[in-house]
């Protein structure tokens, strides 16, 4: 049986449209640029959950599927520029003086995001590991981001040779702890500093992080050019 002709009381149903399936990695990816987009526009604190879901167009808990908090958005953020600069870095030198650069490299990855860097310098050291996903199967997650970098300081220092009498002994646990602090609180400073619009202080960084391993015995690495 034909169905009823359409009329005014009685319009054409218009079928929704259908979304394109899309794979658990492809919609990691579209909330992730989404939400990165909206940081950036409008700053961390003021980019709500229901925005990023409304604008990649996934429901709410989707998100959370994917992201458990935003803070992990920012902890992915941090990992993909260290992974960047770990390459870069280690590509060119290694020991103390890959200390140097890795930390003044990264520091300029951050400070030319001035947006991001607001949202992930404050929060450096509670950052969680960040959720990986590759072909929709979850994956052993790699440390939060300041216990990631003190690692691979610590393990530049092991490789390094003493080529003078510290003027205080410190064992490479702790001298990585510095060094990581010292980045730290580098980086507070400068965002805090007109909202992080001046340049990074590069040179600021390099003479504290000098300071440190000339105090511990090591050479002093070179400048930044």
């Amino acid at each position: 049986m034909s169905p009823d002709p359409p009329s005014p009381e009685r319009p054409f149903l218009v079928s929704p449209k259908r979304r394109a399936r899309r794979s658990p990695d492809q919609i990691r990816e579209r909330i992730y640029r989404v939400a990165l987009r909206r940081i950036r526009e409008l700053e961390f604190d003021d980019t709500p959950v229901s925005g990023i879901t409304r604008e990649a167009d996934v429901a709410k808990g989707t998100f959370f599927n994917h992201f458990p908090t935003k803070e992990h958005l920012l902890s992915r953020v941090l990992h993909e520029k260290m992974d960047r600069v770990f390459v870069r870095v280690i590509e060119r030198v290694g020991g103390t003086d890959a200390i140097a650069a890795a930390l003044d490299d990264l520091a300029l990855e951050l400070a030319g995001d001035p947006p991001l860097a607001r949202a992930i310098v404050p929060r450096l050291p509670t950052l969680p590991p960040p959720t990986i996903s590759r072909d929709g199967a979850d994956e052993e997650s790699p440390p939060e981001g300041s216990e990631r970098l003190r690692r691979w300081i610590r393990d530049r220092l092991a490789e390094s040779l003493q080529v003078a009498v510290p003027l205080e002994e410190v064992d490479d646990q702790t001298l990585s702890v510095l060094l990581l602090a010292t980045f730290e609180v580098t980086l507070r400073e400068w965002v805090s500093s007109a909202k992080g619009d001046p340049p990074f202080p590069r040179r600021l960084l390099h003479d504290r992080i000098a300071y440190l391993l000339v105090s511990a015995g090591f050479s002093r690495p070179p400048t930044p050019s």
